[in-house]
């Protein structure tokens, strides 16, 4: 029996959406997405979201996903969300902001989590370090995809209380949870058959003899893997076994300028083995290199990487995996079992100071930040080469290998499986949080009310001893005002022209104290001296200091 689905998701366009772009980031969150709506076809699903368009567009993609349910659109952080709904889903290290806003009702209200993706910008290492502080709570979490990324994470937080310590004094901190969950992968979308792979092999003309290594993901040297230790290796495995090798590489080059780089580097490098790009926008020419490979190869060697789902793909897609022993790779793939995984060394710390520091000062570009660290990066060539001939020579090698990981795939790696692991999370974060004392609200630090922060703008401050009287003949222009929308454009919800009309009739009435509207109208207080305010602000009413 399905568990119920125990949090709610704030939605952006760009984190669910793989539209345009092949991106890990986007990847992950359709496939969380698609994965909630197959779990929970019918049911209740709560959403928060910051623009009025994204409640259109998420709803579009809900249909578009066979979603039967119910949608509960939230605008800005939700109200408590019951005993059901325990936690909101952010998807990227959650942002302060919503912990404030939280914590300025209630810090107990319910729990935020968040994930990593990657964690070499600068605005991605600013929200991992600062959820080592306050407004955060033990009952927060943020999961960490692979052990390596919960390892940055860790060293982050840790530098940033060391700082906090140092330089202000500060001896109380806050620990979120930090699990290790990877991302997950549609299993049976990504499945092969006989057939499938044979039809695949002939639209891209691959011959029987031929032995197709894919790469899939974003064609850039820079910011992903540099492809030419590939090129060697697969040159140098081509001339000493004989055999026909192919790579294929499926994506899209950001720029005609970067697609010339890699073909000259292909002729310069690998110029006796066949070098077929697969137009990564092309949905059906993507999927058949998938189907056709005989191995997947993805050599990353840059510090944008955390996880790595492409690797997890493969497998999925029975194919053995030949990846750089590197981040999130070294969870996923067990070497010598699902593929291999390829010697990496860096330069060692204390190599890279003015390297963040051009980047951290905007003297250099995130791409050239990550680019320069991924030339201080190197994949045993030699290795490689011995794994490649080693692949390409033993079919039998490569079944046992592609049925391996595919079994892991479906074991561990399902998005189903993967939820269960987030229900569980969100669980824990309950029992957290149920069992701290309670909290009053806390109060928002760097938002305090504007009537106060601006305070020493205007002439006089509104005082509930001030007398409030309507003005001559102001009934019918309170009407008219009403009509115009440089008067009403803003009266809604917060401010509703229901209380402007009965403010204005307690004023008829006998020119009140402000104090004695305001408790004659019940409500919220604040409401009501804006909507004084309002009045006064278009010569309806007139107010008089006590």
């Amino acid at each position: 029996m399905v568990r119920p689905l125990n949090f709610a998701l704030a939605y952006a366009v760009d984190s669910f959406s793989m539209a345009g772009k092949i991106m890990g980031r986007q990847s992950a969150g359709q496939g969380l997405l698609k994965a909630i709506v197959d779990m929970w076809p019918a049911g209740e699903l709560h959403a928060l979201g910051v623009f009025s368009g994204e409640a259109k567009a998420f709803g579009e993609q809900l249909q578009g996903l066979k979603f039967r349910g119910r949608l509960q659109w939230h605008r800005g952080p939700p109200a408590p969300l019951g005993d059901r709904l325990g936690a909101l889903y952010w998807p990227a290290p959650v942002v302060p902001r919503l912990a404030h806003a939280r914590n300025a009702q209630d810090p107990r209200r319910y729990s935020l989590f968040g994930v990593t993706h990657t964690l070499a910008t600068v605005e991605s290492m600013d929200a991992v370090a600062v959820q080592a502080l306050a407004p955060f709570q033990p009952w927060d979490a943020l999961i960490c995809t692979s052990q390596v990324a919960r390892d940055v994470v860790l060293r982050l937080q840790a530098d940033y209380r060391d700082w906090a310590a140092r330089e202000l004094g500060a001896d109380r901190f806050v620990q979120v949870q930090t699990p290790v969950i990877p991302l997950g992968v549609d299993t049976d979308a990504l499945r092969r058959t006989p057939a499938t792979i044979a039809r695949a092999r002939t639209a891209l003309g691959l011959a029987e003899d031929e032995v197709a290594f894919l790469f899939a993901g974003r064609l850039v040297f820079h910011a992903k893997a540099n492809p030419a230790p590939l090129y060697q290796a697969l040159e140098a495995a081509a001339r000493r076994t004989g055999r026909r090798l192919v790579l294929l590489e499926a994506g899209v080059f950001p720029t005609p300028a970067v697609r010339d780089v890699y073909r000259a580097a292909q002729a310069a490098l690998a110029p006796s083995v066949r070098i077929q790009h697969v137009d990564g926008a092309d949905a059906r020419a993507y999927a058949s290199a998938w189907q056709a490979a005989d191995v997947f190869a993805s050599l990353a060697d840059n510090v944008q990487e955390t996880f790595g789902l492409t690797p997890i793909e493969a497998m999925a897609a029975g194919l053995p995996v030949l990846v750089s022993d590197w981040n999130g790779y070294r969870d996923t793939v067990r070497d010598g079992l699902d593929g291999f995984r390829v010697r990496t060394v860096a330069a060692p710390p204390g190599a890279g100071g003015d390297l963040i520091s051009r980047y951290a000062e905007e003297r250099d570009t995130y791409d050239q930040f990550v680019g320069r660290l991924s030339f201080a990066t190197a994949v045993d060539v030699a290795e490689l080469t011995d794994r490649i001939a080693t692949l390409a020579g033993d079919a039998e090698l490569r079944a046992r290998m592609g049925a391996a990981g595919r079994a892991r795939a479906v074991a561990d790696y399902r998005w189903p499986v993967i939820l269960e692991r987030y229900l569980d999370l969100v669980e824990e974060l309950d029992g957290l949080r149920r069992a701290a004392p309670a909290a009053p609200p806390v109060a928002w630090p760097a938002r305090p009310d504007p009537f106060a922060l601006f305070a020493t703008y205007p002439t006089a401050i509104l005082s509930d001893a001030w007398t409030v009287a309507a003005a001559p003949g102001s009934g019918q222009a309170l009407q008219t005002l009403l009509q115009l929308h440089l008067a009403k454009a803003l009266v809604d919800e917060h401010l509703p022209q229901a209380t402007l009309v009965a403010l204005h009739r307690l004023a008829e009435a006998g020119a009140p104290s402000v104090a004695s509207l305001v408790a004659a109208m019940g409500g919220p207080p604040a409401v009501a001296r804006r909507g004084v305010m309002w009045l006064a602000k278009f010569g309806l009413v007139v107010l008089t200091p006590a």
